[in-house]
């Protein structure tokens, strides 16, 4: 599942994006609502909007509309974030069903415990850094090589997956999946760990094995792994 973040404000846009991804979420952005729009219509996983009020254009209520006209997106829920609180504004965001309301500037807590309560089962791509780091009873520099180890380890198996999928491999990979199942763990990469899980079962049932199988959750695997190694970035970089 995905959060699309709605937002003009270039620097606002970036702190939404990180604050959310060095927490675990998948994050798609769009400077404006017509950019936002056709993400919608592009990704159908979208599963929260997180939008500001003042944009050209196009301003937030008018986009909440234009998503709530739509059968497909009605019952999307979304967090708004701006600068205008006043009373108007807000009632005006209630009539078109918007619960969640956050005042500018963003407090990160306020915001992930808001999107907690809209997502209780979201998956993570990724545990928060400063939860891992606790974990492991490591303070943040040292959890920081850790991750720059895992994302070199990583880049080298997603490597190995592209070039051996590209050969229409299904089965037989030579991924060092006991490694990749072992960091995995140890960073609660719980999105990563749901896949490998899949590919146990799915090798356990004898009668059941199909190339269509095996390939769907390689590529499956394919793409979180991809998902895992951005947030690793992120993280070291912040």
């Amino acid at each position: 599942m995905s959060i699309l973040i709605v937002e003009d404000n270039l620097i606002s846009l970036k702190i939404l994006d990180i604050n959310l991804r060095e927490n675990g979420y998948e994050v798609v952005t769009a400077p404006d609502p017509k950019e936002a729009l056709e993400l919608l219509e592009a990704i159908p996983k979208i599963k929260l909007i997180v939008t500001d009020i003042m944009m050209p254009e196009m301003d937030g209520l008018e986009f909440i509309a234009k998503v709530k006209a739509n059968a497909q997106w009605k019952k999307l829920p979304f967090i708004i974030i701006s600068a205008m609180s006043n009373k108007k504004t807000v009632k005006k965001a209630i009539a078109l069903g918007c619960q969640h309301f956050i005042v500018k500037p963003v407090q990160s807590q306020q915001l992930l415990k808001m999107v907690r309560n809209i997502l209780p089962h979201q998956r993570l791509i990724i545990r928060s850094k400063s939860q891992n780091a606790a974990q492991m009873g490591l303070d943040m520099a040292s959890y920081q090589k850790i991750c720059t180890l895992f994302g070199e380890m990583l880049k080298k198996e997603l490597m190995v997956l592209e070039k051996e999928l590209g050969k229409g491999k299904y089965k037989d990979f030579s991924l060092n999946l006991k490694q990749l199942r072992e960091s995995a763990t140890t960073l609660s990469a719980e999105r990563v760990l749901d896949v490998l899980d899949d590919l146990d079962s799915l090798a356990s049932e004898d009668g059941k094995r199909s190339v269509w199988n095996f390939t769907k959750y390689y590529e499956l695997l394919l793409e979180e792994m991809k998902l895992l190694h951005n947030a690793l970035t992120i993280s070291v970089d912040l």
